[in-house]
């Protein structure tokens, strides 16, 4: 089955931000648009997938003919994502979030995919493209799946990319850190990407890193899974949390197998 980008949607704000992110993907990946929308009983179904099927074809006519499925299941949230995820063979999702207050919820579904990394919106798109990506950077060897994606997406968009880190007096850690910067800079050398890598205190390192994305303006930020709510629920300035609201973020499972995903070789 053709690889597709998975949009979960519940007919937000939200929901149609992430369907025109999607679609800032889609148009140079050239894959399709699976929008999907659980309902709770069966009989629900046939009315919810007209609704649907109207946004998805409108959304085509006014988007080049871009090829938008419209899917609608009974069941559970998370389990019928997850499932319907992996039967249609995405690759990728969109999804809209409510920020801090549903950051649990989002975090459900997120944990589930294992080799489908999740990009969350809550504002519409600004630029179209990601022109710059922030790539944050921790000692662990299993975030090296994130730069695999970092690839991916400067390939696409033929970004900048910003590496930001931790500093750190441990020796092990900076032993770490070091080894995971020599593997990140020997892939962007080799696709000869663009990119720069800034130390940040490691006291308040959120707002640290916030703060330097107020300076770069990134179009995306890239967190593995795990480090993605502890990085936002830390955000003590007003500034950055109002900032976390506008930066797209995409987050990776450690476990992704990015190998063996389309367009990654």
């Amino acid at each position: 089955m053709k690889k597709c980008i998975l949009v979960p949607f519940d007919f937000s704000n939200e929901a149609n931000f992430a369907l025109d992110h999607a679609y800032e993907l889609t148009k140079l990946s050239n894959t399709p648009i699976h929008l999907l929308y659980v309902v709770k009983k069966d009989s629900d179904i046939e009315e919810w997938q007209s609704e649907l099927q109207k946004i998805a074809d409108n959304f085509s006519e006014k988007h080049n003919n871009c090829e938008v499925a419209a899917i609608v299941r009974a069941g559970n949230l998370f389990k019928e994502i997850y499932e319907y995820g992996i039967e249609a063979n995405a690759y990728l999702a969109v999804m809209g979030t409510h920020g801090l207050k549903t950051i649990n919820k989002a975090m459900k579904v997120i944990k589930k995919f294992v080799r489908i990394p999740f990009i969350l919106i809550q504002r519409p798109v600004i630029h179209g493209e990601y022109n710059k990506i922030c790539a944050p950077m921790g000692p662990d060897k299993k975030s090296r799946a994130k730069f695999l994606w970092v690839k991916y997406l400067s390939n696409l968009f033929k970004s900048k990319v910003y590496i930001a880190y931790c500093e750190t007096n441990n020796i092990e850690k900076k032993a770490e850190i070091n080894s995971n910067l020599k593997f990140a800079g020997s892939i962007f050398e080799k696709e000869v990407i663009d990119f720069e890598v800034k130390p940040l205190p490691e006291k308040d390192f959120a707002d640290n890193l916030y703060d330097y994305m107020a300076e770069i303006k990134p179009d995306i930020v890239l967190f593995m899974t795990d480090s993605y709510k502890e990085n936002i629920t830390k955000l003590k300035h007003a500034r950055n949390i109002e900032l976390y609201k506008k930066i797209p973020i995409m987050c990776v499972n450690p476990r992704t197998d990015i190998v063996k995903l389309a367009g990654f070789n």
